[in-house]
């Protein structure tokens, strides 16, 4: 696990400044503390800040083949390192390492910009080939890893892990994307490929890019796409069992390490399975560790700790409370741009608090979105039936309802869930999925963005009409694979899990289990009644009875009360910053100081909004408008 950047130009041979890739390398130093590379030739370099995992003493980067023609750096895990290493000793290629990254190396040499489909693992990297004067660029299927790049007038394209560790090249132009600060006030995150600069993208997940010298940077390639849907004859009892054969292999595959290994057990079904398959296949207790809250609606404290009694792991805690403010404050700089998913403040002290103990750490993520748990999938399956009712009396009786039904001022309660229900069903299938995302409404955002940008929703159309299925809810999982999981759950758990140098891996994202799981029939998954059917039924002998049977909770965190109460002077503050917002031409700041008033005085429960708009002007001051950053 690394930090990687370099860049490439495509119409010299002028060697780049070695000074300048090690401050990028330096920027990436939390990523990466135990070892460090800089290498450059004729219009390109490469610097790496390298988290030992694998090949501990000889995996030395950027790399090179037998005679330094071919150069890589390399950020992730290839979990078929090893048979990919024997195939291509087969083929008479020669090994000087026991790295990861210099199967990459040979592998470029024998499919060249074909190799990423060979790969199995979480990834993102870059290969300079000096023969054929190109550089190739791939990420992993889901986005694991991250990859932001510019292309310079001058012809160069510049590439980095970290946004800030890109801005360490001279001359990137820092005007801000107007659609993706909109899009950020929808999403909590901007998506792909957009990034908050104009000039600044990120190269989407299953994506190659190659760059040539005289002829520039191709567009970005797709590799690998999911299927769902196209196993429909297999029966519900052969389908747990082949997943759960899968699912084994995947987290046997994900245990190699030459450093101490632990895992995030939340106490919810998707760590506890991992968990305890772990635990099965090692000799020692796996180190586990929750984060809790003394709020007991966000707490999961005593599911976590049911779970480690029931596996038998050595179980670890730790409480989350508002007086880590602070370690949000330092957060931001790293994610580089806005982003405010709430959770990536108590992922960043779990993540902390296990590298401690542990230098890497298996997790549940991705478990929703590969078996249907979350409840939005549920809603558009009854969104489904619901639309067989008229139109005409649909709309009426729900708009009745929401007449008749008191306005709610908390947002995490069911009179606001009843509501926001309602309001879907009389809505279009994407209007209706949309509301249970979005942090600002169409309304509010265009009150509060001085410039309203086009709608995110334009893309997300464009997905769904591509889909692989005819499942509505399954379009909606695939949706969510393409978008929400690789821009916002994977990036704060990256950033978040890098920030303290601890790598992150995720069995439910090996991709042959997702193949499979995607393949089979959707009620198999999820129903309307149902989730994770599938799940539970392989996890039974995994999995305490009380867990399997407890509703889904989020990653939460009590930031309604924290900003009301516990944080009130930073939440006026965002008020104060009234000259500032609107000076910057980012926000309306009337209409920011209104919600700060609404929210204190407790009228309404503007909670998500304004944790939305602390993270957007702690990212003003720390990255954008900070003395301290490149220019």
């Amino acid at each position: 696990m690394c930090g990687i950047a370099g860049m490439f130009s495509f119409r010299d041979q002028t060697p780049p400044d070695k000074g300048m890739l090690k401050r990028m390398a330096n920027a990436m130093a939390h990523r990466g503390p135990d070892d460090q590379g800089v290498e450059s030739g004729g219009g390109w370099g490469l610097a790496s800040s390298r988290l030992a995992i694998i090949g501990l003493g000889t995996g030395h980067m950027p790399m090179a083949n037998e005679d330094g023609a071919v150069w890589a750096v390399f950020n992730g895990e290839i979990y078929n390192h090893r048979a990919l290493r024997e195939d291509l000793t087969s083929r008479g290629h020669q090994f000087r390492t026991e790295a990861d990254t210099e199967v990459l190396v040979h592998l470029y040499e024998e499919h060249g910009d074909a190799m990423a489909k060979y790969l199995d693992g979480m990834f993102a990297f870059a290969i300079v080939d000096t023969r054929s004067e190109c550089l190739f660029l791939a990420r992993d299927r889901f986005g694991q890893k991250p990859l932001f790049y510019h292309i310079s007038r001058d012809g160069e394209l510049v590439f980095a892990s970290e946004l800030l560790a890109l801005l360490q090249f001279p001359g990137i132009p820092r005007d801000i994307d107007r659609q993706a600060v909109y899009d950020y006030l929808s999403l909590s995150y901007i998506p792909t490929p957009r990034s908050i600069y104009r000039t600044v993208r990120k190269l989407p997940p299953a994506h190659t890019m190659l760059v040539r010298r005289g002829s520039g940077a191709d567009e970005p390639s797709r590799y690998w796409r999911i299927n769902y849907g196209t196993n429909s004859k297999i029966s519900f009892r052969d389908a747990t069992t082949r997943t759960r054969e899968l699912l084994d292999q995947a987290v046997v595959a994900r245990l190699e390490s030459e450093v101490p290994l632990g895992a995030f057990l939340s106490g919810g079904i998707d760590s506890t399975v991992v968990t305890a398959i772990m635990q099965r296949n090692l000799s020692e207790p796996v180190k586990t560790f929750t984060i809790g809250f003394e709020d007991a609606r966000y707490d999961e404290r005593e599911f976590a700790k049911i779970a480690a009694n029931s596996i038998g792991t050595e179980h670890h805690m730790r409480i989350v409370s508002p007086g880590d403010l602070d370690l949000l404050t330092n957060l931001i700089p790293h994610y580089g741009e806005p982003f405010c998913d709430s959770s990536m403040l108590p992922t960043a002290m779990l993540s902390r608090f296990t590298h401690e103990h542990v230098t890497v750490a298996l997790s549940g993520d991705a478990g929703d979105e590969l078996f249907g748990g979350y409840r939005r999938y549920s809603v558009m399956d009854a969104h489904r039936r619901m639309r067989c009712i008229p139109a005409p009396l649909r709309n009426a009786v729900c708009g009745l309802l929401l007449h008749l039904l008191p306005e709610n001022r908390e947002q995490r309660t069911r009179l606001a869930t009843v509501r926001r229900l309602l309001r879907a069903f009389q809505q279009s299938p994407l209007d209706a999925y949309t509301s249970f995302q979005e942090v600002c409404s169409e309304e509010l955002k265009q009150e509060l963005v001085t410039e309203p940008g086009s709608d995110y929703r334009i893309r997300w159309a464009e997905l769904l009409d591509e889909r692989t299925t005819r499942s509505t809810v399954e379009r909606f999982l695939e949706l969510d694979t393409q978008t929400y999981l690789p821009d916002d759950l994977l990036v704060k758990v990256d950033i978040a899990s890098m920030a303290s140098s601890l790598e992150v891996r995720s069995p439910f994202l090996d991709h042959h289990l997702v193949e499979h799981v995607a393949s089979l029939p959707r009620h198999y998954k999820v129903g309307m009644y149902k989730r994770k059917r599938l799940l539970k039924e392989l996890g039974k002998d995994l999995t305490p009875d009380r867990l399997l049977k407890r509703g889904k909770r989020g990653f939460g965190v009590p930031i309604a009360r924290w900003l009301r109460h516990d944080w009130r002077e930073t939440t006026e503050a965002l008020a104060s910053e009234h000259g500032n917002w609107d000076t910057e031409g980012l926000l309306d700041g009337a209409v920011v100081s209104r919600l700060v008033r609404e929210h204190v005085d407790g009228v309404r429960d503007h909670s998500f909004r304004l944790w939305a708009l602390l993270c957007l002007r702690l990212w003003c001051d720390k990255v954008h408008n900070s003395p301290a950053a490149p220019r």
